[in-house]
């Protein structure tokens, strides 16, 4: 029976009306106290519209903020002269300009959201994104509000070092064993960009040489026991800058370019003008620290955040339902960095399979969203993949189509035409489409709908006309009401293979309707085609390859993404295929991959890649009614059957590659797996942990040790918390391994949960753990009802604490329509018990109403 909700609160798009006054300068003397920090805050605010007689302006606030006086032009207000709007102030302005002025403390230390200022591992930090500057002062928190700041910190000379945004001008010694520093921001900014950070901190000191010579000044700052893993952060920061100004002609515009690393941080990092603030999980790299994955990842998000300095900070967005504006441009240009910088095949085929395990999921069940939606419950659920990974391949699309040359003019338009303003999605195709006229008028509806697109495609080959005909047809329905949607603008890449693997022909073909037929003239044999090459599009292909075209693609197709693709299709070939044998469905994915151990010599990064057996998230997820017990039974057939049938080729890989580079790593752990399926190559998994300097190596080898289950384990488990217990992020990597155990328990959670390292106070090891356990689907299929309801109680107990972390752990429930009875029912009425939980944040709420409504 379903439920009505009262407290349901939704924003829409269509409401939006932009403000009508100016604020140019804004000036913020805060003096920082962990219990008590004194916020003054003083602008001068001016009217647009210059007919009216009087104007109307809320300043966001929140229970946070404790009011001590409003004063303007000089004259304090009384209770009568404002108005209190739930947490807002309005308040009325007559013709002119006036000088505001507002006092008010806040409590850092009580500030377990970590939205607005904050204390994190006894460092005074903030985080404003989407609307945290509210919890700091009153002021229009709105993205579309641009004024230039200018910032006096106050602090106890035991937080020795004051950041904020922009240039520090001043800074000097105060009574009472206090001082300060002035920061000036030369550059208009929206509230959710100011940052501050106070602190005990060390920093490595570098510079970057600007074209015309200048420097840039670059510090990256830690607390003292981290510095020595902040150097890679430094050269990732320094080829990023590198990168912007070759690709795009985008130069760093200020002298002085700072970055901080935080224990407690909700998301990845914040691109702060000037003061981008990280996770310490997305900045601290060293190899006895950090695996291979983890340098990349730090490289994209060190990228990522820098290349918000155009894409975000100097054009910004209007209004937070325009949030892919800035997201998946940036997402985008990060992509491309780390394609530039790192194996391009590697690197797509990565973004794509992240795509597909999360976002398509995502896009396919009861949290489905547009890209750009039209209405939103709360916007911190907006920070999705849907946001940023289906954004990025959006903005792709454009490069797709019109060509990088084509794209590229766009971009410098968009750039020159809209720097310093707050714009939207429309803006930027305004200028794709100024500069490619021939772009399509219907391209943004990627924008307004939503749902993953399906392709299905048929070939018909008539030999006596020597020729080949391709029939594309592009279906979408909205996964919420199931009505049929509007066709859009789907480019295709493809190519066309003699039967002996010969190129003979690669194009793009754009599906603008919703059936087109191409045919091709003057094909002499059946040729084998291959669609969606690069993946070109961000949608699923429906089209019925046999087993020797997949075979014969994996063998001979040079794109890189649907080399990778023909042996994914394979293995969905074989797993779906009820009427076929374990025997013979170990057989055909053996006969595929034997030709791969020969390429491992050739491409050992790549190959690594393609012997990597996707996530068993992406096949549930092809599922009407999950099963993960008949997934897992195939999954291990097939994996120890490989390694039975190559366990020579496996063993001198794993020899082989006994090198300190990343890509030989990847191909010996890669072997790692696969033989240690077997029991009597088990103890290569102790051997190679304990022998190991490195990060990869031992991680590897400790996550095989925990889903092979073997009697070493809890000794190596017990090691490794001894030896790391002081690196946090690496703590939070101990609990998500034997969170992701395929043998999980609630006894073992029980464990965990009193484990002296175990909090709900930080958001990376919430992630760690509960969401670590939300992931594991045979346990929580195993278990049942029980785990899902272990979830729930955390995520209730979270949500007191930190809301935000607490909405992003609801993926598990998000499959609910999935499970098979009694499971569905079961899960259903935890996900109504959570609903009507007393004081359940705004947050939780929406995400939750909407699994089940």
């Amino acid at each position: 029976m379903p439920f009505t909700y009262t407290n349901d609160r939704q924003i829409y798009r269509l409401d939006y009306t932009a403000p009508n006054f100016t604020i140019e300068q804004l000036a913020l003397e805060i003096d920082l106290d962990p219990i008590s920090t004194k916020v003054t805050t003083q602008f001068v605010i001016d009217a647009i519209d210059q007919s009216v007689d009087e104007y109307e302006v809320r300043l966001h606030g929140s229970t946070e903020l404790l009011l001590a006086t409003i004063t303007i032009d000089g004259k304090q207000l009384d209770s009568s002269e404002f108005i209190f709007d739930e947490n807002d102030l309005l308040i009325i302005f007559t013709q002119g300009q006036h000088t505001v002025e507002i006092v008010n403390t806040i409590n850092p230390s009580t500030n377990t959201e970590l939205s607005g200022i904050y204390i994190s591992n006894g460092m005074f930090c903030s985080d404003c994104e989407p609307q945290g500057f509210r919890n700091i002062t009153y002021f229009p928190d709105r993205p579309d509000v641009m004024t230039r700041y200018r910032v006096t910190l106050r602090a106890d000379q035991a937080y020795p070092v004051l950041l904020s945004n922009g240039n520090l001008i001043e800074e000097g010694l105060l009574e009472n064993n206090r001082h300060y520093a002035i920061w000036e921001d030369p550059f208009p900014k929206p509230t959710y960009l100011f940052a501050i950070v106070a602190g005990n901190l060390a920093y490595i000191e570098d510079q970057h040489i600007r074209p015309n010579g200048s420097p840039v000044r670059l510090r990256v700052y830690a607390d003292q026991k981290d510095i020595d893993r902040c150097d890679f952060a430094m050269k990732s920061l320094k080829k990023a800058m590198q990168w912007d100004e070759e690709r795009f002609g985008l130069i760093c515009d200020l002298d002085f370019y700072n970055i901080v690393a935080v224990d407690d941080f909700n998301g990845g990092a914040m691109e702060n003008k000037g003061l981008n603030l990280f996770n310490t999980s997305c900045i601290l790299a060293s190899p006895e620290t950090a695996n291979d994955g983890d340098f990349t990842f730090v490289e994209a998000v060190v990228g990522h955040e820098y290349f918000h300095n155009w894409t975000g900070n100097r054009i910004t967005l209007r209004d937070w339902f325009n949030l892919s504006l800035k997201e998946s441009l940036t997402v985008f240009r990060e992509q491309e960095f780390i394609g530039a910088e790192e194996h391009p095949g590697v690197r797509r085929v990565q973004d794509v399979n992240y795509l597909r395990t999360h976002q398509f999921p995502d896009d396919q069940g009861p949290l489905s969203h547009a890209v750009r939606p039209d209405t939103l419950g709360s916007i911190e659920n907006i920070y999705t993949t849907t946001t940023y990974e289906k954004g990025a391949e959006i903005i792709r699309l454009y490069q797709t189509i019109l060509g990088k040359a084509g794209f590229d003019r766009g971009f410098a338009r968009y750039i020159k035409e809209f720097d310093g303003q707050a714009v939207t999605v429309d803006d930027f195709y305004q200028a794709m489409k100024a500069e490619n006229p021939r772009l399509f008028d219907h391209f943004m509806l990627w924008y307004s709908q939503r749902g993953t697109p399906i392709v299905k495609a048929s070939t018909e080959y008539h030999p006596d006309k020597r020729e080949l005909r391709l029939s594309l047809k592009q279906y979408l329905f909205d996964p919420v009401t199931k009505e049929s949607k509007q066709p859009m603008p789907i480019p295709v890449s493809y190519a066309l293979f003699s039967q002996t693997g010969e190129l003979l022909l690669e194009e793009t073909f754009t599906l603008t309707t919703h059936q087109q037929c191409l045919v091709f003239h003057n094909i002499d044999a059946e040729p084998i085609i291959s669609l969606l090459r690069g993946f070109s599009a961000p949608v699923m292909l429906d089209y019925d390859y046999s087993f020797r075209e997949l075979q014969t693609l994996i063998a001979y197709e040079t794109d890189y993404f649907s080399k990778w693709e023909a042996l994914q299709n394979l293995i969905l070939k074989v797993i779906f295929a009820r009427d076929m044998t374990l025997d013979q469905m170990s057989e055909i994915i053996g006969n595929a991959v034997e030709p791969l151990f020969d390429y491992a010599y050739e491409d050992p990064a790549f190959c690594a890649q393609m012997l990597t057996i996707p996530d068993e998230g992406y096949y549930l997820g092809l599922m009407e009614v999950e099963d993960i017990f008949y997934l897992r039974n195939i999954r291990q057939t097939i994996v120890r059957y490989v390694a039975t049938r190559f366990q020579d080729r496996w063993l001198k890989l794993y020899q082989d590659f006994q090198k300190d580079d990343a890509e030989s790593r990847a191909i010996k752990n890669i072997a790692l797996k696969f033989i240690t399926s077997l029991e009597e190559y088990q103890y290569l998994l102790p051997e190679q942990y304990y022998q190991s300097s490195n990060m990869t190596d031992i991680g590897s080898a400790l996550k095989c040790a925990v889903w092979q289950n073997i009697p070493e384990k809890q000794a190596m488990l017990d090691d490794f918390y001894e030896r790391y217990q002081h690196y946090s992020t690496l703590i939070d990597r101990w609990f998500s391994v034997q969170e992701s155990d395929p043998n999980l328990t609630l006894e073992m959670l029980d464990k965990i949960v009193e484990h002296p390292a175990f909090t709900r106070n930080n958001p990376n090891r919430v992630r760690a753990i509960v969401g670590a356990v939300g992931k594991n689907r045979y346990a929580l299929a195993k278990v049942g009802a029980p785990l899902y309801q272990w979830i729930a109680n955390e995520i209730l107990e979270i949500d007191r604490i930190n809301s935000i972390t607490a909405a992003k752990l609801v993926t598990p429930f998000t499959k609910v329509a999935r499970l098979q009875e009694p499971l569905q029912s079961e899960v259903i009425e935890i996900i109504h018990t959570m609903l009507k939980a007393p004081n359940i944040s705004n947050n939780l709420f929406d995400q939750l109403k909407r699994i089940v409504q």
